[in-house]
């Protein structure tokens, strides 16, 4: 794949820089494309390369012990990531696997440093980044700190939902089974709350579309456990 200027005006981290200097990054980027459930980056890699996202969608992931998958969040086209190890130098701290096909555009090291230190509008898009993150893990561990998994799955839909024309919607929500992982159930479990909540008229379900039809009544489910 050929990158061009429209690609790179479709990056929120390069939106501060000029036609002249996204021309310069075009010649240091390298693109590739990976297939569903192919693995982007290896947790424990020695690298620290900046990534964007072109197109597709990307879910960080890490093993338990066990070699059962954890929680995890996703990467959606147009955003960037690969930053903590770029800054710290240290192996990469979760793996990054494409949950469709998926087309990524990286930055070695040297370069990323130099755009991350001379740019001053990128310098702080990554450490707001890096807040974010810290944002949602500590979400992350409150969630699963709620003993119900019911509510854990409906704190879940919450979170992933956006509005659209008035209404909260989740577009492309997790399936069952990463639902199941990132609150800690099982896909059954899972299932069966999303089943209630349809019965109930919370939610309805358009392809694989979800719409929360009562936010304020799920809401209160959560406040109530």
């Amino acid at each position: 794949m050929t990158l061009t200027l429209a690609d790179l005006h479709g990056l929120p981290l390069l939106g501060g820089l000029d036609d002249t200097k996204k021309q310069a990054l075009l010649n240091q980027l390298n693109v590739r494309t990976y297939k569903r459930n192919e693995a982007v980056v290896q947790k424990g890699q020695p690298s620290s390369e900046l990534f964007f996202l072109l197109n597709g969608r990307l879910k960080v992931v890490d093993y338990a012990p066990s070699g059962r998958e954890v929680g995890f969040v996703f990467i959606e086209s147009g955003s960037h990531f690969g930053e903590l190890a770029l800054i710290d130098g240290k192996p990469r701290s979760a793996s990054i696997v494409a949950t469709e096909k998926s087309t990524v555009a990286m930055l070695t090291k040297q370069h990323a440093r130099t755009l991350m230190y001379s740019e001053p509008s990128v310098s702080e898009k990554l450490l707001k980044q890096l807040a974010n993150i810290i944002r949602q893990n500590n979400e992350h561990m409150v969630m699963l700190g709620n003993t119900s998994a019911p509510t854990r799955v409906n704190i879940l839909l919450l979170k992933y939902a956006s509005e659209v024309n008035g209404q909260l919607v989740i577009e492309k929500p997790p399936t069952q089974s990463e639902m199941a992982i990132m609150t800690n159930t099982t896909r059954e479990t899972v299932s069966r709350t999303l089943s209630q909540l349809i019965e109930q008229g919370v939610i309805e379900k358009q392809g694989k579309k979800l719409t929360i039809l009562e936010p304020d009544a799920l809401e209160e489910m959560v406040l109530d456990c």
